[in-house]
């Protein structure tokens, strides 16, 4: 890597791949292209470069004779299993990107940040009001790349095997499914439903002016079994009980994020 950002742009249309290279390098970054999601899992492995714009409607390989949005939602599904953990600002530590002329379609782009995405960029790239070097900088900012000796020491680190959440010295941090969560430099361990779902509920409220909730109501919302619909039961002998998840005595929780 040399001195300056590197944006991986999968893109199955030469013109649209030759536009966004061009105003990448008018940011001042430089840009890896792949065509389709056969050579963007080729790239993956390798982790040289720092952010991602990805085409969600692109071709599997290269016999393909169809670009469809399946292969871009799976292939950003596979880079969040390669890069799943956030920084504490809640970004992505690997942000990506998707420039799609479905940004305006609500179920896709619902999809997409389900599956991962950071943020939309949308076709044309000219479109009013819209400034794809901001929406660059401030994933990359809010990832802690805002350098690019930061890119350059946590691809060293992923070489050597560290820990995502150790490499980056994550205040906090968590899996997409909620199965790992990450406060302070413990890790927090999930393998039931319940359990996952009911720390996602609390997480989505954590940084709220109202980051309490009902117990009963969280559990109910989760779909829990446990006719007391009392916290403690499910929780209680969890080591995230009175740390990563706490208690005001009276009925309500919340999720602990910094």
């Amino acid at each position: 890597m040399a001195g300056q950002h590197i944006a991986l742009i999968v893109e199955d249309e030469p013109e649209m791949a030759a536009e966004i290279a061009d105003l990448v390098r008018s940011f001042g970054h430089s840009s890896i292209h792949v065509e389709t999601k056969a050579d963007a899992l080729a790239l993956i492995e390798r982790g040289d470069f720092c952010y991602v714009l990805l085409d969600m409607q692109i071709k599997a390989d290269r016999d393909s004779i169809k670009a469809y949005i399946s292969a871009g939602m799976t292939l950003l599904e596979e880079i969040r299993r390669r890069f799943p953990h956030r920084a504490a600002t809640d970004m992505h530590l690997l942000p990506v990107l998707v420039v799609s002329g479905h940004a305006k379609e609500h179920d896709d782009v619902v999809k997409a940040f389900q599956a991962g995405a950071d943020d939309f960029i949308r076709k044309p790239l000219s479109l009013d009001g819209q400034d794809m070097g901001s929406k660059i900088r401030h994933c990359l900012d809010r990832a802690g790349r805002g350098e690019h000796c930061d890119c350059e020491a946590r691809a060293l680190e992923f070489a050597n095997g560290a820990p995502l959440a150790e490499a980056a010295s994550e205040v906090f941090w968590y899996l997409p499914d909620y199965s790992e969560v990450g406060l302070h430099g413990t890790v927090y361990r999930f393998t039931g439903e319940i359990q996952k779902k009911v720390i996602g509920l609390l997480h989505g409220v954590a940084s709220t002016q109202a980051p309490w909730l009902s117990g009963k109501a969280v559990l109910t919302a989760a779909k829990s079994m446990d006719a007391a619909m009392k916290m403690g039961n499910l929780f209680s002998g969890h080591p995230c009980w009175g740390t990563l998840l706490r208690s005001d005595k009276r009925g309500k929780y919340r999720l602990v994020v910094e």
